[in-house]
């Protein structure tokens, strides 16, 4: 390396070190970032349920202990939110003379309302069939649907999607 590079890039590290920046010591920002698994049984001792926030579904996580079913996660939907998840602006759509609700696995799933789908508004259908979908177990087989069908004792078929966020 000639002299004249040498001190070029000398010249050019001591003004890259000189930039004006100046240290500091940890600044508090709050939690660091987590990653949310919103499928499985038991989603690192808690279950996501599905609530509304300004009009869109979105999810909770509730701590829980062991397996909880489908239709064990749709109870505690049903039940609406607890007084804190409320005090932050969250609540339900699902009307509470909903009834019992069940699930069965599948690609997709079915979920049987005791009544037609109609009956609720997109964000109820959306809560119940994304907490679903959430409490069920995944079998590693393949793409997971992105819905349900939903039934009722009418017979009447629909299929319902995941939307939330």
């Amino acid at each position: 390396m000639t002299r004249k590079t040498l001190l070029a890039v000398l010249a050019a590290a001591t003004l890259v070190a000189g930039c004006g920046v100046q240290p500091t010591g940890v600044v508090p920002a709050g939690p660091g970032p987590s990653i949310r698994a919103t499928t499985g049984p038991a989603v690192a001792g808690g279950l996501t349920l599905y609530f509304v926030s300004e009009g869109r579904v979105i999810p909770v996580t509730r701590p829980s202990e062991g397996f909880i079913s489908a239709e064990g996660a749709i109870t505690l939907l049903m039940k609406g939110p607890t007084e804190r998840e409320a005090a932050q602006g969250l609540t339900t759509f699902i009307p509470p003379e909903v009834g019992r609700v069940e699930v069965y696995s599948g690609q997709p799933g079915t979920m049987v309302l005791p009544f037609t789908a109609r009956k609720l508004s997109s964000q109820a259908l959306n809560q119940l069939v994304c907490t679903a979908m959430a409490a069920s177990p995944s079998t590693g087989q393949g793409p997971v649907a992105p819905g349900m069908n939903l039934t009722s004792p009418e017979g009447d078929l629909h299929y319902q999607g995941c939307k939330s966020g």
